[in-house]
């Protein structure tokens, strides 16, 4: 499989963040889950099994990164880019499927709760569980910014959804230890929640980027202000924007004066072309069509 990427690129140092992602949550799901074993903590237990499922989101995202460094081939001439969308919803699905069934024993213990042991064992794992996630979405969040890659922001929500629900298992575990012993189950089902709203967000956000959908309205606007500064353009419509991977893709209709030569118009549109590729490093690539002005 060859690959086009350098040295140093953001990929890169992304496949890196992720791997160290990856041993981190499986390490903090080992302790959750033993700890909350011992401790007869299901909201910790739940975080433990929450923790191997970020570990896994982050496999299919490492992924999804990979595959989308592939070159065009006979089967996909337009490249792989696409892979990391796809890649990212089913890591979103995986969310959905893990906060059911956390869902379902949480609500099984609210209805039986019972009494924890080694309460201050179990809240340090959840506060250490807590930093070490923070601390990695925040990270994650920023290079998902910087790259503009939609797999790694769903996996860096995963991440801050993850110190989120080690805090939730905090607050169970204090309230527990006073005596209420309803609260780690009301823990575990608040991390559950958490898990399936932020997987929803994450499959509506991946399926509108895989169905071509694209609010681009200051891109729009800036595509028209730009052809309004060229001489010989007449104007622009049907003004498209679709992701792909990581880019932006533009197709248009420039309507210039029907007695220019194909020459003079292959001029227009690439001077056009450089233009809006220059103003906006988002986008990726240029189809333009050329029609004559009505009335021209």
């Amino acid at each position: 499989m060859k690959l086009y990427v350098a040295r140093n690129s953001p990929i890169r140092i992304e496949e890196k963040v992720l791997l160290i992602s990856i041993i981190a949550f499986i390490g903090i799901g080992i302790a959750e889950l033993t700890m909350g074993f011992f401790a007869n903590s299901i909201g910790l237990m739940a975080d433990g099994a929450h923790s191997f499922a970020d570990s896994l989101v982050s496999i299919l995202v490492i992924s999804g990164i990979r595959l989308s460094k592939k070159a065009p081939d006979g089967w996909f001439r337009h490249g792989y880019g696409r892979a990391e969308n796809l890649f990212g919803l089913l890591a979103a699905m995986v969310m959905v499927t893990v906060g059911g069934i956390v869902l379902y024993e949480s609500y099984l213990t609210l209805m039986t709760p019972e009494l924890l042991q080694f309460t201050d064992y179990a809240a340090a794992v959840a506060l250490v569980s807590f930093v070490i996630s923070t601390i990695i979405a925040l990270y994650k969040s920023r290079l998902a910014k910087r790259s503009g890659s939609q797999a790694l922001r769903v996996d860096a929500l995963n991440s801050m959804k993850d110190g989120a629900a080690s805090l939730v298992v905090l607050v169970g575990l204090g309230m527990s230890s006073l005596g209420y012993l309803h609260f780690d189950a009301i823990a575990g089902m608040v991390i559950s929640l958490l898990i399936i709203i932020v997987g929803y967000i994450s499959i509506r956000e991946s399926s509108i980027v895989l169905m071509d959908g694209c609010i681009c309205t200051d891109r729009h606007e800036a595509v028209k202000s730009l052809a309004s500064t060229l001489k010989g353009i007449k104007g622009i419509r049907d003004i498209k924007f679709r992701k792909f991977g990581r880019d932006f893709l533009l197709e248009a209709v420039v309507e210039l004066d029907g007695e220019r030569s194909v020459g003079d118009a292959y001029k227009i549109t690439e001077e056009l072309k450089s233009l809006i590729m220059k103003n906006d490093s988002d986008i990726g690539r240029v189809t333009l069509e050329i029609a004559p002005k009505a009335g021209s």
